[in-house]
């Protein structure tokens, strides 16, 4: 995802590495594309070792040098056929993570598990509040409107993180009313074939 994000961005304009770190700051990157921003400059030496993008100076700034990269054609080439593979894609980006903690949540004590999703619940909160301020903070930076594939992709995030708020939530009343048991079906029903792959 960083060379898409990357190429993208040097598709606009050709950019200092710092230049880049901005944008994907400012644009919180870290939290929805899942791009490090402390790996941009080695993304950027690996993608000029392969040609995708090349180094188109390098400017001396007080002690300090500035190098500018600009995409090359074979980037460019690269660019559209990864954008369109992605497109086509199905990532349905499900919480691995979360999902796999609450299948064994019953290990926790009680208390250190609704501990730990009001901290998760705390969390997504903030976060939520940072995409739902998102369209007015980067429409002051840029002073115009955001288009409305922007706006669209700024609402579907808030859903996203809405959703893992419900979830939580409602396993966190669960929790209060049932115990949560790891549900592993009998072993010999399984070596038997009794039991579908699939369900």
């Amino acid at each position: 995802m960083i060379k898409l994000m990357l190429l993208g961005l040097l598709q606009q304009r050709d950019l200092t590495g710092y230049e880049i770190v901005q944008y994907l700051n400012l644009s919180h990157a870290e939290s929805w594309a899942g791009i490090k921003v402390g790996s941009i400059y080695y993304a950027l030496k690996k993608m000029d070792e392969k040609r995708l993008v090349k180094i188109q100076s390098v400017e001396n700034v007080g002690n300090r040098s500035r190098t500018i990269y600009s995409i090359t054609e074979k980037g460019k080439d690269f660019f559209e056929r990864k954008l369109e593979d992605t497109l086509s894609e199905v990532d349905l980006n499900f919480p691995n993570s979360l999902y796999t903690a609450v299948t064994f949540l019953g290990e926790l004590p009680y208390e250190k598990a609704i501990k730990a999703i009001d901290t998760h619940i705390n969390n997504l909160e903030k976060e939520l509040r940072i995409w739902e301020t998102a369209e007015t903070e980067k429409e002051k930076v840029q002073s115009k409107t955001l288009p409305n594939y922007m706006k669209a992709l700024l609402k579907n995030g808030c859903t996203h993180i809405q959703a893992n708020i419900k979830f939580l939530k409602e396993i966190k009343d669960l929790l209060s009313k049932e115990a949560f048991e790891v549900h592993l079906p009998p072993l010999n029903k399984i070596i038997k074939g009794e039991i579908n792959d699939e369900s």
